[in-house]
């Protein structure tokens, strides 16, 4: 069923058959997020209860595709975070993903050269390990976890393997086709290019189990990346020079530093 449809469906349904305790009325206008006017203006032409009913856009609903998200990651089988990131830490993970993906490091290091990070968010301090992928040209993407090893165990189905990469921060970049679902849909609405040959889909393990990134998760992999795009950017730096050191300021305040040394 196309999206249209399902647009054309709701309305009506919304108009004639409301949901109780709801009553039949016409509205005077409706509201609805930027993006859907044109479906929205398209269902209500289609229904002569709606000739004199007016459709304007509102504010931006991220919050609340946010909620929708997390419902359907939770149906999926992801544990959900008490602590979710909120529509402007996505925001700036979304940039550091896209300058990831633009600097395609995987060109310059495979998953053996690893990244040791040490990672700041005012005084909370982790030290992880990064690992670029896709120099293989399997699976293009980025990890960072305490156990680089966890991963290798994970690809051979090794029973400890999810303990180990318990926290572990994933990004697999995949085409639309591979991706679909809520990822997919994330990716569009913080302005993945349509034309865009890879996307990314981003999760963690929490108690052995897949989950949903949580507040501290996206931005301690947003420093991450834009400490890889930094290595990458020094192309000349030696092999034993000293970190090399970064700031990211959130939209709250918040001050994240990072500290990586090259492979």
């Amino acid at each position: 069923m196309s999206r249209q449809s399902v647009v054309d469906r709701a309305l009506k349904d919304a108009v004639i058959r409301p949901v109780a305790p709801s009553p039949k009325v016409v509205p005077a206008r409706i509201v609805c997020p930027p993006e859907s006017i044109d479906a929205v203006a398209a269902a209500a032409a289609k229904l002569s209860k709606l000739a004199r009913t007016s459709v304007e856009p509102g504010v931006e609903m991220w919050d609340a595709e946010e909620i929708v998200d997390s419902l359907v990651g939770h149906l999926e089988g992801r544990r959900q975070p008490q602590d979710p990131p909120d529509v402007a830490d996505w925001q700036m993970l979304y940039v550091a993903l896209q300058s990831f993906v633009d600097a395609a490091p995987w060109q310059r290091w495979s998953d053996s050269e690893l990244f040791t990070m040490r990672l700041d968010l005012e005084g909370d301090i982790v030290e992880r390990t990064g690992i670029v992928l896709g120099a293989a040209g399997v699976q293009h993407g980025f990890s960072l976890t305490a156990d680089p090893d966890a991963l290798h165990r994970a690809a051979t189905g090794e029973s400890d393997a999810r303990q180990a990469l318990e926290g572990a921060l994933i990004v697999h970049l995949d085409s639309w086709r591979e991706v679909g679902g809520v990822f997919a849909d994330k990716a569009r609405r913080y302005g993945w290019s349509a034309e865009a040959s890879l996307v990314p889909q981003m999760y963690t393990v929490r108690d052995g189990e897949p989950a949903d990134l949580d507040l501290a998760g996206a931005r301690l992999l947003s420093l991450a990346l834009h400490a890889v795009v930094a290595c990458h950017g020094k192309r000349l730096v030696a092999v034993d020079a000293p970190p090399i050191t970064g700031d990211v300021t959130f939209d709250d305040g918040t001050v994240g530093r990072y500290d990586v040394s090259r492979p």
